[in-house]
């Protein structure tokens, strides 16, 4: 995975947050948000990492 494929990952995520939010369909757990990927996208352990960072903006 390279950086255009995180920038792209992470406004997709940000997107899906909003998109979310918007619904009051976020769930808070621990300090994190839990985002649920659906098809087509893989979650690994580089797309958690990556999700953590995003709703906790340590970008």
């Amino acid at each position: 995975m390279d950086w255009l494929d995180l920038l792209a990952v992470q406004g997709t995520l940000k997107s899906l947050l909003q998109h979310h939010s918007s619904k009051a369909s976020i769930l808070r757990h621990s300090g994190f948000f839990t985002v649920q990927l659906s098809d087509p996208y893989v979650t690994t352990e580089k797309t958690i990492a990556l999700i953590r960072r995003v709703t906790l903006g340590v970008f």
